[in-house]
């Protein structure tokens, strides 16, 4: 059995999220627009997020460029395609504006605007060649993660949401030297989908603070995809944030307790490394799945979503608030926390 919210706790969270900023620190927003595109639709975020994204008061969602496996032979072209057509889509709209620099957090705010701030899913299309991350960030993408959950020739992803088992290897010495790179350009690293190996490493590497942009609490729920209590404290000891995935699978609500595990989640980490280290992140799919089964001429009718769109995140605050955590709290983690971080990473 879920949480039934009261009325007088979505108001509040309604309230709150028209009034504060509110960040979804995940979205494979790039690859879902490609996918549209090659269908023949257009304005796709015009369509099929904004309305959500003005309900839910988001000011900043970060946009994953993602290369499914199927697109490894030429993932530096579809990486491309995938930075490229979200662009496109969304210079189109007075309302959202593409986050590089400070400035532009500040701007969310000052007018009114939504940000869509490009990050890469995975740097399997680099291959080993660092100074491609040049070439990225002259696009306008501003941070990455190394690998999604497969080896690349820079690090060792774990393993994917449906299995449960550990995968060992170590970061190569471009992995390395990717981190470096990404630190000069003011680039920010995720370290979601990393094995735990990995994860070790970048944090005796790092100089800048690294972030989890949709992972939640392995205690919680065990997922090699959610990070360890002593994985959680490292990464706040370095300034970071962990994004609350979304994904039933990752969350554990397989029974239909949605909210109910988001919270646990949630309390759990605020309990564990302070409220000032946790936000959202909730890489909601289920778009992006029938974007890809109608570029197949097939229907997907599956939910693996814990929310059915942006327009529910509130349900979200609301469910904390209900279950006693405090508004200020609250407030942080539904958008400030992350507001405060991509402020201070970017570059002028």
């Amino acid at each position: 059995m879920d949480i039934k919210i009261k009325e007088e706790y979505l108001q509040q969270a309604m309230e709150l999220h028209q009034k504060n900023p509110v960040v979804d620190a995940h979205l494979d927003l790039a690859g879902e627009v490609l996918l549209r595109h090659q269908t023949g639709e257009q304005e796709v975020v015009k369509k099929y997020y904004l309305p959500h994204f003005k309900q839910a008061g988001m000011k900043l969602v970060v946009s994953s460029v993602y290369v499914e496996s199927g697109n490894l032979d030429w993932g530096w072209e579809n990486a491309l395609s995938q930075i490229a057509v979200l662009k496109k889509d969304i210079s189109e709209l007075d309302e959202v504006i593409l986050v590089q620099k400070r400035s532009d957090v500040d701007r969310l705010l000052q007018e009114n605007k939504i940000g869509i701030l490009i990050y890469m899913e995975g740097l399997d299309c680099i291959g080993e060649d660092i100074d491609r991350l040049n070439v990225l960030y002259d696009l306008g993408v501003r941070g990455a993660s190394l690998t999604w959950s497969r080896p690349n020739k820079l690090a060792v992803g774990c393993c994917k949401a449906s299995e449960d088992r550990q995968i060992t290897g170590s970061l190569s010495q471009a992995g390395v030297r990717a981190i470096k790179r990404l630190e000069e350009l003011s680039m920010f690293l995720d370290v979601s989908h990393l094995n735990d190996e990995g994860f070790a490493q970048v944090y005796q590497i790092a100089e800048r603070s690294f972030i989890a942009t949709h992972s939640g609490s392995r205690q919680v729920y065990h997922n090699y995809r959610n990070l360890t209590d002593e994985q959680m404290k490292v990464l706040a000891s370095q300034g970071g944030i962990m994004g609350m995935n979304g994904c039933k699978y990752i969350v554990g609500s397989l029974s239909g307790n949605h909210l109910e595990m988001l919270c646990r989640h949630i309390e759990y980490e605020v309990e564990k490394v302070g409220a000032k280290h946790v936000g959202y992140g909730f890489d909601l799919c289920d778009s992006y799945s029938r974007a890809s089964a109608a570029l197949q001429g097939k229907c997907y009718t599956d939910r693996d979503d814990c929310l059915l769109d942006h327009s529910q995140v509130p349900l979200v605050s609301a469910a904390l608030l209900q279950r006693g955590m405090d508004t200020e709290l609250v407030k942080g983690i539904m958008g400030g926390n992350f507001m405060g971080y991509f402020k201070g990473i970017l570059g002028q």
